[in-house]
């Protein structure tokens, strides 16, 4: 399931998740979601995969995919499009992972679906042998129960730790630490949780929201008077604003 980089490429779903123009409201008092937490928590597996809700800022062209690269000043990640041909496989691993709902028309199909990434990050694979696979086999039949698979996959954790929000730009996105976000900024900030973490505390399971995407009045991806080209101009536009601590 995410034991080759390259045999992952071939059913890349980044372009199937539901556009952030139409995102819908997710219930996490819901009995489906609270189910999804116990099986993860049930299986142990909270410090390697959070809750993330599906979605896309745009469009990834065809031999492409969303590749995400650790930053330090400020700390965070910067995601973008980048051809599969300038990628070493053998650096990279599955970051988001979700249903890949394409493939699925009959039943049948849905009882043997796939769990297919939809974003990567620079890193090196995701170790996951110690892993029961029955995990991802209750994991998707949950999703299908409850009507979330669409809506709902895993993000694995690695290298992330501590709440992060999500500055969209058209050509990328930039994911920091809330501690590189000036405080009485953060708090003028309209947003959307998209990540959560599954916690156990004397036997309960809970879930506490990690990531946080930021809305602007022009949607979700940010409105610039000058063209963004690399992370260096995207955090130029930041800090000129003053929103960087």
């Amino acid at each position: 399931m995410l034991r080759l980089a390259d045999y992952l490429l071939i059913h890349g779903s980044h372009n199937q998740l539901p556009p952030d123009s139409s995102f819908p409201q997710i219930d996490v008092l819901s009995d489906g979601f609270n189910e999804l937490c116990a099986i993860i928590a049930k299986y142990n597996v909270q410090s390697q995969f959070r809750l993330r809700f599906l979605h896309r800022h745009m469009t990834i062209p065809e031999g492409q995919i969303l590749l995400g690269t650790g930053i330090t000043e400020p700390l965070g990640y910067w995601t973008r499009p980048t051809r599969i041909s300038d990628i070493d496989l053998q650096k990279i691993h599955p970051h988001i992972i979700s249903v890949d709902t394409a493939s699925c028309t009959t039943e049948a199909e849905k009882r043997n679906a796939i769990l297919s990434p939809s974003e990567f990050r620079e890193d090196l694979p995701v170790t996951i042998g110690n892993i029961d696979g029955n995990f991802f086999t209750e994991f998707t039949d949950c999703l299908w129960t409850n009507g979330l698979q669409s809506t709902v996959g895993l993000e694995a954790i690695q290298g992330q730790a501590g709440k992060m929000i999500e500055f969209s730009f058209d050509i990328g996105g930039l994911l920091l630490r809330e501690e590189e976000v000036k405080a009485e900024v953060r708090g003028q900030l309209d947003s959307r949780e998209t990540g959560w973490t599954v916690k156990i505390k004397d036997g309960a399971v809970d879930k506490d929201g990690e990531t946080r995407c930021i809305i602007y009045p022009t949607g979700h991806v940010r409105a610039t008077k000058i063209q963004v080209k690399g992370v260096l101009d995207a955090l130029k536009i930041l800090r000129d604003e003053g929103v960087l601590v």
